[in-house]
């Protein structure tokens, strides 16, 4: 459908009232709706999904978004397209103010059926403030199927990020294991080894060993690896410098962190950087 066809078709939209209520919002027929929402610094998001795709779009701050493979920190001027039914969550780094777009589905299947990040253009960006003014009651109903139809527009014209694909990091059932996976993951530079955890576990580094493996797949410091490249990520993504990061996450030195970075990513670590 070209974009006159799409003005046509949605132009009776304009003729009625917009409704207020998110509920009723997502139940309508409207094609598009903005939403904007208010997040506390460090709150995490319940994974969710809803009938219509989602543009989350990251304006003045930091927010994270999760899928069940996928991980994005939206810095600023950039967005994620969530396609109709995708499971996903959305966290706060800071105290964050985060716009959205919600697209019909049957309009949605139009465009890319993948998660994927993007740069958020000019053009989305000030329409995003027009369209909510329509939905607070400030703004004029009339410009909605224009706004409509240059929204679709737009999203059929972005150009996906390169994805930086995190290790998978396998979570273990022993809570013996799980002990040590929860405080690596909070401090993956932690050097202890196995025969030290397991002092704090009480199961001898062996034990330990062999139940890596049958839980995960992995021995420990493979598993510990691919927490620190996993752990690394996010902090590159905003912005820190890869010699603070290689520290953060356990490594003596920015090329030992930068060689592993690469073997396990694909990527320089410069290179995620130097996106933002």
């Amino acid at each position: 459908m070209d974009r006159i066809e799409q003005i046509v078709k949605l132009s009776a939209v304009s003729a009625r009232p917009m409704l207020r209520s998110l509920n009723e919002l997502h139940s309508s027929e409207d094609p598009v709706f903005a939403h904007e929402a208010h997040f506390p610094a460090s709150r995490q998001g319940k994974m969710h999904s809803h009938a219509r795709a989602q543009l989350v779009c990251a304006t003045t701050t930091v927010v994270e978004v999760v899928t069940r493979d996928r991980r994005w920190t939206l810095q600023p001027g950039h967005a994620a397209w969530l396609p109709s039914g995708i499971g996903h969550s959305v966290a706060a780094l800071e105290d964050a103010v985060f716009r959205s777009l919600y697209i019909r589905s049957d309009i949605a299947s139009r465009f890319s059926r993948q998660a994927a990040a993007f740069d958020l253009s000019p053009l989305l960006a000030g329409i995003l403030p027009r369209l909510l003014e329509i939905y607070d009651g400030s703004g004029d109903r009339c410009i909605y199927p224009h706004l409509a139809a240059l929204t679709f527009d737009e999203i059929a014209r972005a150009e996906p990020l390169r994805d930086i694909v995190s290790p998978r990091v396998p979570a273990p059932r022993d809570r013996r294991l799980k002990l040590i996976c929860d405080a690596l993951a909070e401090q993956p530079a932690d050097r202890r080894t196995l025969e030290e955890w397991g002092k704090a576990a009480g199961a001898s580094g062996r034990t330990l060993e062999r139940l890596f493996r049958e839980e995960t797949g992995m021995n420990f410091n493979a598993w510990r690896q691919a927490c620190r490249i996993a752990a690394a990520i996010p902090r590159l993504e905003r912005g820190t410098p890869v010699q603070l990061v290689a520290w953060e996450v356990g490594y003596d030195s920015p090329s030992a962190f930068a060689a592993i970075f690469r073997r396990v990513t694909g990527m320089n670590p410069t290179g995620v950087t130097s996106r933002h």
